[in-house]
């Protein structure tokens, strides 16, 4: 008959799962970005960005702004699909998403930034 000593088990990844052993235990994770993912990456990266902003401009940890972010398609789908996400994190209470950015009215902080290839431009003032 068999025994155990016979046997070895092999434990591979099926398609595009990562399988990772320690100790007895084994996990199986789903490496693939889905979308919503990816966005909610460049969103998170949105709110870095913004902070850092605030923080050079010298504004107050309770300071209140307006913002606006433009880009490409990819921005523009992540900002609205975090809109409020974005603004309750960086402290906007107006968050105006994609249009050209013009100098009026976001006169204290502007950049362009890019997030792992995908172009952003961001522009702020303090809301008065």
């Amino acid at each position: 008959g068999l025994e155990l000593d016979d046997l070895t088990i092999v434990r591979r990844a099926s398609g595009e799962l990562v399988v990772q052993e320690a100790r007895g235990f084994v996990a199986a994770i789903d490496a693939a970005l889905t979308p919503e993912l990816r966005r909610e990456g460049v969103a998170r990266e949105l709110i870095s960005r913004v902070q850092r902003m605030r923080k050079e401009a010298g504004l107050a940890g309770i300071d209140r702004i307006r913002l606006r972010i433009t880009g490409d398609a990819a921005i523009g789908e992540a900002a609205e699909m975090h809109r409020a996400w974005i603004a309750d994190e960086v402290l906007a209470t107006d968050l105006i998403i994609g249009g050209a950015v013009g100098r009026e009215g976001y006169t204290l902080a502007r950049q362009s930034v890019d997030l792992d290839g995908i172009r952003a431009d961001l522009a702020l003032t303090r809301d008065e």
